[in-house]
């Protein structure tokens, strides 16, 4: 009968360098650009002379500022386009018929007269009441 046997010391170690790889990327996924930097011209001017920091590792790092930056950049791209969205959705609801939920928690039924933009928010008006944009249930074209 054979035995194999794993070194316990190697297993936690590979264990404990994965743990601490995903650490880190998520910790660098929070991290602010700027942040970023500081900490890299810190690293830099403190690094040991004898053991510089490789090439490779500088250009590695250096891409992944821009990688978060253009990120970032992207995500805001999105939120300006999805509230251009909104704001053209609602526009095209003026004078028409709308059914949904209103702010003060009851169905309602009427014609659009005004639309509101506030702090991310699309509302329509019906007489005194108002519908965020994503509670409208129902469009119909006002007879008049």
């Amino acid at each position: 009968m054979s035995m194999s046997s794993t070194n316990p010391a190697s297993t936690v170690s590979a264990s404990s360098t994965q743990n601490n790889s995903e650490t880190t990327k998520l910790l660098f996924k929070q991290i602010e650009p700027e942040t970023f930097l500081k900490l890299l011209i810190a690293e830099l001017q403190h690094q040991d002379p004898l053991n510089p920091m490789q090439n490779s590792e500088m250009v590695q790092q250096l891409n992944q500022i821009y990688q978060l930056q253009a990120n970032m950049k992207l995500v805001d791209a999105f939120e300006a386009l999805g509230m251009a969205q909104n704001v053209a959705s609602a526009m095209s609801l003026l004078g028409k018929t709308v059914q949904g939920l209103a702010d003060s928690g009851q169905r309602i039924t009427g014609q659009v007269e005004r639309v509101s933009f506030a702090e991310g928010v699309t509302r329509l008006h019906i007489g005194s009441e108002m519908i965020r944009l994503e509670n409208v249930t129902e469009v119909a074209i006002s007879h008049q």
